[in-house]
């Protein structure tokens, strides 16, 4: 920048210095002056800046050393003789002094020197303190955690920087000591140590901060937003299990990472518990995520998914039941296996969305093969060797957007599929309402001709049994006359038979009739035609009609009994030859009961039936079955009855 500056101040006076050298002499001179001028400042600008550089102070590790705390209480600083070597950080004092739980102190010895006076501060870092530990320079105290003792602070995650004040660091010899509260099941220890100036300290503060908690909090932010929304897409549409498995995945992975962030501890839970809270909920995302993953490709093993629950349970109780010198060994145990379940999961997935032919299955089966397989054998190659850069910190953000993306992809596809069900339940409903149209005219037709095929034959009943029983009737009186008619004889069989076909028209409009007030009002009409007739072929008559209805009856059931009625003893006239008749009307426990018995020949009712040449029997079979009444025939040599029952009538 400054470069520029002054080649844009040179530019300038060149130019002006050919301007006046044509014009001025004077202005020339002038000209000359403030180039030099400009000559010096930068000469003096460049020897500030190089005096700055030399004045720049360095700190070099010499040694590291490391001891158990001493005195009564563990907790003091140890003697000189007590102090053991060690080659590098981190430092995880497992290896030394195994299952050791307590207080343990690091000696950074670093040499300091400065070509000049220090005029700079200098920044001291450290990468992760595991768990809880204090911090002293040259016997000063600079830091320590708020918790010491259990339930401990947690520094496992978390980078720590100091700025040091010019004249804290003396030249040559300074010591930095730590002090680390730790418990062995979670392999105690501390990180990389930097003592430095302030650029070059911090440029590693941020990488630190960026791996441990930068990008787990961004990766923390965009899985509550995606979980949340999976949990909404499943509670509206309980179907789409994958969403719901993917929102109790992702409630669990924000608990495990959370706890990592937590820098004190919660519920005064002590590390121990707090670890085996955290590896349960490791264990509880690996089973779920696979859960998520098999229902995304519409797959399910009930053997597999009750093996992952066993398992858990089978955790949950070893970590709740052993002893705490077991804990170590336990947790190491659960996240193995929780590693080869997600692993195997991984190499097997792709087979599982292949056989679902799905598009979103198969991205799924993309990202999870090719991104997280691989990032889960480095990284965990990295943490069996006690190494950090873990990668997966890294591809978080990455692949929650990716898998936000299949997400999306799956609820596009979701609500195509429902638009194109809409539009093609739309074409079958119009469809299926054309056809019910044409069905419900093609019905309403065949109404219309069965309506008139009823009547056809209603008038043929009628005709049968009104006209025809009058025309028997008549034939049968003309037959016994030993004279020829007269006319007014004539004359008075034509009346009879236009009352008949009178009484059929007025049958048709039956609804404006009105009911005989009387049974014997109701068979007089009946009895008044056929008792000449029958004296006359000399034919006795009993008539047994009850003198009231004793309830109500309809006008529709008195024609068509009135019908049978005729029916039947017109039988009685063509076919028996019968000397006796006898008509009753009864009423026994809320039956109707008509019958007509005669002594005559009687017939063979199933040959009549089979030949089907009885025309009245089914006319009075079909009207009675319109009034819900039964007809009973009964028939032999010297006796023949018609019985006609109606049940429930309405007789009390």
């Amino acid at each position: 920048m400054f470069l520029a500056l002054c080649h844009t101040a040179v530019c300038g006076k060149c130019c002006n210095f050919a301007r006046l050298c044509f014009f001025d002499e004077g202005a020339a001179h002038k000209l000359f002056i403030g180039f030099c001028a400009v000559l010096l400042s930068l000469f003096v600008v460049t020897e500030v800046h190089a005096q700055q550089s030399a004045a720049k102070c360095h700190a070099e590790l010499q040694h590291i050393q490391s001891a158990k705390g001493a005195g009564e209480a563990g907790k003091s600083r140890p003697e000189a003789s007590q102090w053991q070597t060690i080659q590098r950080l981190p430092d995880y004092w497992n290896e030394r002094w195994p299952k050791f739980s307590g207080t343990v102190w690091y000696k950074l010895t670093w040499q300091f020197s400065c070509e000049q006076e220090q005029n700079q501060p200098m920044m001291l870092s450290i990468s992760f303190i595991n768990m809880a530990g204090q911090v002293y320079i040259n016997d000063h105290f600079l830091w320590q955690s708020k918790s010491l003792e259990e339930p401990l602070s947690r520094n496992w995650n978390m980078p720590r920087r100091w700025m040091l004040p010019v004249g804290v660091l003396k030249s040559g010899e300074n010591t930095v000591y730590i002090r680390v509260e730790g418990v062995s099941e979670l392999n105690p220890g501390i990180g990389l140590v930097h003592l430095a100036d302030y650029e070059s300290t911090m440029a590693k503060f941020e990488r630190y901060w960026l791996e441990m908690r930068g990008l787990q909090t961004y990766t923390l932010c965009l899985e509550v937003a995606l979980g949340v929304i999976a949990a909404f897409v499943w509670l509206f549409r309980r179907k789409e299990t994958a969403f719901g498995y993917y929102a109790l995945a992702t409630l669990l992975w924000v608990v495990y990472t959370a706890m990592n962030l937590i820098v004190e501890p919660l519920f005064a839970l002590n590390t121990i518990n707090f670890a085996r809270i955290q590896g349960l909920c490791f264990l509880a995302y690996i089973c779920i995520t696979c859960l998520y993953n098999w229902r995304f490709a519409n797959f399910s093993a009930l053997w597999a998914e009750r093996f992952l629950a066993w398992l858990f349970f089978a955790f949950v109780l070893l970590i709740a039941v052993l002893p705490a010198e077991y804990t170590y060994a336990v947790l190491q145990s659960s996240f193995a296996a929780g590693i080869v379940i997600y692993v195997l999961n991984c190499i097997v997935y792709p087979v599982i969305a292949f056989r679902s032919k799905q598009p979103e299955a198969y991205c799924l089966a993309v990202l999870i093969f090719f991104i997280y397989l691989p990032l889960a054998l480095h990284d965990c190659f990295r943490l069996y060797k006690q190494e950090g850069r873990l990668l997966f910190v890294y591809a978080s953000p990455f692949t929650t957007v990716i898998l936000a993306s299949i997400f999306a992809l799956r609820l596009t596809r979701s609500m195509k599929g429902v638009e194109h069900f809409n539009a093609k339940l739309g074409r079958t409903v119009e469809q299926v309402r054309t056809e019910l149209s044409e069905s419900l005219n093609q019905r309403h037709e065949l109404e219309l001709n069965n309506a008139k095929l009823q009547e056809r034959i209603q008038l043929a009943h009628d005709l049968h049994d009104g006209l025809g029983s009058s025309l028997v009737r008549s034939m049968a009186s003309i037959e016994q006359s030993r004279n020829d008619l007269s006319n007014k004889q004539f004359l008075s069989v034509l009346k009879h038979l236009r009352d008949d076909l009178r009484l059929i028209v007025d049958s048709g409009s039956s609804l404006d009739a009105n009911v005989p007030d009387t049974p014997v009002l109701w068979a007089a009409p009946v009895r008044y035609r056929f008792n000449q007739l029958f004296d006359e072929l000399d034919i006795a008559v009993r008539w047994c009609i009850p003198d009231s209805w004793q309830g109500n009856i309809a006008v529709a059931d008195c024609i068509s009994l009135q019908r049978v009625l005729e029916e039947s003893l017109t039988n009685v006239l063509k076919h028996s030859y019968a000397n006796s008749v006898e008509v009753c009307m009864k009423v026994e426990n809320e039956e109707l009961t008509i019958s007509v018995q005669d002594n005559g020949v009687g017939f063979d009712i199933a040959a009549v039936h089979d030949s089907g040449l009885s025309v009245g029997l089914r006319s009075m079979s079909a009207r009675l079955k319109k009034i819900k009444a039964e007809l009973e025939v009964v028939s032999q040599p010297g006796c023949t009855r018609v019985t006609v029952r109606k049940k429930n009538h309405s007789f009390q």
